[in-house]
């Protein structure tokens, strides 16, 4: 009897044990949570992800505009996630201009937002992936973009590192780091693109160029139009909305531009 029990025992137990491998294996990975609310002014239509890429982003009409201490990786980084105009501005006829150039200082005059901090780990991060521009790029970001809806600068500039993260883990921004140097068709790149997000709506995603002093346009930025809640399914196309402005100034073709050494 004792023999039985244990023989018994034994193959309950591996039947647990298989049983719990099979779940394991077949569970679907869980998405990280990305989310943000913005508890003043949160009634904007879309925030657009800008992404640089970070040798053409340096490079404009007079040459270097980074500082000496540039990281040279990684090549795509990040410069900033803008909200739209909230409701109150599109209901005074406010430009969407004037609010691209002024962004929050048109609800808080000429006083000076707070200087924003983060945990070192996250201030690490920020330098690694934030442009090194001559003026601080990420205090700018918080004065010009966030402060205003009065959201708390280390969720979102955490939210916003992710996202980023998460656009260069796919195999299209994969392909487009291996391409430094060459020559491609925008029309190519969000085909790439689309091949890992699904298909986007007109003015998902599009392009900012820059025109270096030798006058061939360089990929600068990529600028990806996002529902407001559907953050956390980005880089999916369903996180993704038409922009309401076309601001793709990129032409057909263009260089993916490379460090100078």
């Amino acid at each position: 009897m004792r023999a039985i029990q244990f023989l018994f025992s034994g193959m309950m137990a591996a039947s647990v044990l298989l049983s719990g491998c099979a779940h394991h294996a077949s569970a679907p990975p869980v998405p990280a949570s990305i989310s943000l609310t913005a508890p003043l002014h949160g009634d904007f239509g879309h925030y657009t992800l800008a992404l640089t890429w970070q040798p053409g982003f340096c490079t404009g009409p007079e040459g270097n505009s980074c500082q000496a201490d540039q990281p040279k990786t990684p090549l795509i980084g990040l410069h900033g996630l803008w909200a739209s105009r909230p409701s109150d501005l599109i209901k005074a006829q406010v430009p969407v201009t004037t609010w691209w150039r002024k962004g929050c200082s048109l609800y808080e005059g000429d006083a000076s937002s707070p200087v924003p901090r983060f945990s070192p780990t996250l201030s690490h991060r920020l330098s690694d992936v934030v442009a090194h521009t001559h003026s601080d790029l990420v205090a700018h970001e918080y004065a010009k973009h966030v402060h205003c809806f009065g959201m708390q600068e280390e969720q979102f500039f955490s939210v916003a590192t992710q996202l980023r993260d998460r656009f260069a883990a796919l195999p299209s921004a994969q392909h487009l780091t291996s391409e430094p140097g060459t020559v491609i068709a925008k029309a190519d790149l969000t085909r790439e693109i689309e091949a890992d997000t699904g298909p986007l709506p007109d003015r998902g995603v599009q392009f900012q160029c820059n025109t270096p002093p030798q006058g061939q346009s360089v990929l600068a930025q990529i600028w990806f139009t996002l529902k407001p809640d559907a953050l956390s399914r980005f880089p999916k196309a369903d996180a993704f909305m038409s922009s309401p402005q076309v601001q793709d100034n990129c032409p057909a073709s263009f260089l993916v531009p490379q460090w100078n050494r």
